[in-house]
This record gives C-alpha cells, structure tokens and sequence, in this order.
C-alpha cells in the first residue's frame, strides 16, 4: 500500500500545473463563472477518452 501512495503522489505532483490546469484557472478567474468551464473541461475529457478507447479497440481488431 506504501508504493501505491508514493506513486500516486509522484503523479499528482507531475501533473500540477500542466497547461489544462493553468488555463482553467484562468478562464475561471477571468469570467468569474468556474462551473461552465469545469463542466465543459469534463465533457472534453470525456468525449477524449472515448475517442481514444474506440481507437484503441479499433486498432485491437486490425
């Protein structure tokens, strides 16, 4: 369980403050309404990573 903190913590702290985050934290600051962003940041992901599970499952076939 040691190794399992110690990697999720080397990979949070790999991703703080990649350029997602920064945007979204300026977008949200600059319009003062987070919730729209937050909301459409979670449909692209979405939306991304389905892409690339289909992809993924497409190229399985091939």
């Amino acid at each position: 369980m040691h190794t399992l903190w110690i990697a999720f913590a080397g990979v949070a702290l790999a991703e703080l403050g990649d350029k997602t985050q920064l945007l979204s934290l300026v977008l949200a600051a600059r319009y003062r309404k987070p919730w729209p962003i937050v909301l459409g940041i979670l449909v692209a992901t979405l939306v991304n990573h389905a892409l690339a599970a289909l992809a993924g499952a497409w190229l399985g076939t091939l």
